[in-house]
């Protein structure tokens, strides 16, 4: 229920307007002292209504703030937690193909390394997918939010920052000579990538800081 303070402030202070106008007439006749009291109720009724609806949009937007807010939170944390697949996969694809490498050319153990490679690299277009998905859902609700609270340079340069950021591939481990060497190499370079791929989070995390800040 919205504040109702303002109303019966409002009223109280109609009231005596009433009350000095009923009481201390100057000069008006009682038809015309009647009738600016009716004015005056009138007016207060209008008001009162008007509060009230000022009142009740002022708490539907500040709902629908931090219900923005929340739901930047959510995507936020889908698209980082889907980059990490990505990641993932980028850097499995390359380990299975020099995985198949290592291998003798045309043993079991070979194609079956480069089945997972070609599987990798799947999964990397499919999260990819879900990536462009998420991604636009995001910026349609800090879209939305902009709308409603007025345009922010930061929010902006971080969108726009979000769209031109390109990371780089994943090495191909081409340096590799020995497969244990490679184990250890595909963990590096995973959590190398990791930490490129925390721009995305740090520009969210910048985005949220001025949404917050327009509650």
């Amino acid at each position: 229920m919205p504040d109702t303070t303002q109303i019966e402030i409002i009223g109280k202070q109609l009231d005596k307007v009433v009350n000095a106008v009923t009481q201390h007439p100057t000069g008006m006749t009682s038809g015309q002292i009647a009738l600016f009291a009716a004015a005056i109720g009138a007016t207060a009724a209008i008001l009162s209504q008007l509060v009230i609806f000022l009142l009740t949009k002022f708490k539907e937007r500040g709902n629908l703030k931090k219900e923005l807010i929340a739901e930047e939170r959510r995507v936020a944390f889908l698209i980082t937690e889907y980059y990490k697949e990505l990641v993932m996969h980028k850097v499995h694809k390359q380990y299975w193909y020099r995985t198949s490498e290592l291998h003798n050319q045309g043993t079991e153990d070979g194609k079956d390394s480069h089945n997972r490679h070609f599987a990798s690299n799947q999964k990397g277009f499919e999260t990819m997918n879900k990536i462009r998905e998420t991604t636009a859902q995001y910026f349609k609700v800090v879209t939305h939010f902009t709308n409603l609270t007025g345009s922010n340079e930061i929010i902006n340069t971080a969108l726009k920052e979000i769209k031109s950021f390109k990371p780089r591939k994943a090495s191909e481990f081409s340096e590799v000579r020995s497969y244990p060497e490679l184990l250890k190499a595909q963990a590096i370079e995973e959590a190398e990538l990791n930490k490129e791929y925390l721009f995305y989070s740090e520009c969210f995390d910048k985005i949220n800081i001025e949404m917050t800040a327009r509650m």
